[in-house]
């Protein structure tokens, strides 16, 4: 279990247009000793880690970083930690501290490998920053979670695909990846109000995404998220867009329908937790012999890494 404690745009030194957090999760800055009572409550559930999620942290000054790790440490001795930030707050100086106190996992908000897709989306960083920061924080031991977003202004199929292609390459190997949902008080909101933003429909961002989950089962990376978790009190924040509460199910189903389809098999095989991927979303009417067994997933004499890779050869 993650133990996670939500710090809401703290330490964010830019506001892009598509987020507002308190909009998003309805999170609200806690107190140190609201955190502290947290942890203390939680102490005898024995979490496996602790998160510290919703802002920059590294953006916080190095003195309330601290406190949170400190605090963190105190009440959880030589619990492992991850944190959120931007890569442009990745720093030598930043990096020696979270060492210091047993951080292992840095996710960062990289949303796009493309200059043009981060201007238009009002990032304040660029290309160069996100590899520079992916590039540190490896050489430095740390495990690299990469945050990005599909359908983000002068976004394409294309670019998203490729963004995911070209963090791989630099060896990332967990990712996180949510379609562009438009909030209340956002930027994005009036662009969208005035007809200067289009969001993604459903179907098209299930199609950009089933074809990136293709490309990280063929590359054998893990994306660990797909789409937003939306609190069911803070769904009547959402304006547009394409959210959907079961968007990861849907993508892994249609990924799955790509691989039958394309590559015309006859039978899968497939352990029981995977059940959905094949039976849901209109997966149960594909002409295919389906088994369950204790094996891994299997398309014909296909592991699941060879059936992603010639599905991604037979659509380009």
């Amino acid at each position: 279990m993650i133990l996670s404690i939500f710090l809401p745009n703290a330490g964010c030194k830019h506001r892009c247009k598509f987020c507002n957090q308190y909009s998003m999760t309805g999170e609200k800055m806690p107190t140190i000793e609201e955190i502290r009572n947290t942890f203390k409550l939680f102490k005898e559930k024995k979490p496996d880690e602790i998160a510290f999620y919703g802002g920059t942290f590294t953006g916080l000054n190095i003195e309330l970083q601290e406190k949170y790790l400190k605090l963190s440490r105190d009440i959880f001795p030589n619990l492992p930690l991850r944190i959120s930030t931007r890569p442009d707050e990745i720093k030598k100086e930043n990096l020696e501290l979270l060492k210091k106190y047993n951080v292992q996992i840095v996710e960062i908000g990289i949303q796009s490998m493309y200059d043009d897709v981060l201007d238009a989306s009002s990032r304040g960083h660029t290309v160069k920053d996100n590899i520079n920061a992916v590039k540190l924080l490896l050489e430095n031991g740390f495990t690299v979670s990469a945050h990005l977003m599909v359908g983000l202004p002068l976004d394409n199929f294309t670019k998203s695909f490729r963004s995911l292609e070209k963090l791989i390459n630099l060896n990332v190997k967990l990712f996180r990846i949510h379609p562009t949902i438009v909030f209340k008080n956002t930027l994005l909101e009036k662009e969208y109000l005035h007809g200067k933003y289009v969001p993604l429909s459903l179907k098209t961002a299930v199609n950009i995404c089933s074809e990136q989950q293709l490309l990280a089962f063929s590359r054998n990376v893990n994306i660990i998220r797909l789409g937003y978790f939306v609190p069911e009190n803070q769904k009547k924040e959402i304006v547009a867009g394409p959210y959907h509460p079961s968007f990861g199910d849907i993508v892994k189903a249609e990924a799955m329908r790509k691989i039958i389809t394309r590559l015309n098999i006859k039978q899968v095989y497939f352990p029981r937790h995977f059940t959905s991927w094949f039976y849901s979303y209109e997966n149960k009417k594909l002409n295919v012999k389906k088994e369950i067994w204790n094996g891994p997933i299997m398309f014909d004499k296909l592991s699941l890494q060879e059936a992603s890779s010639l599905s991604l050869k037979k659509e380009n």
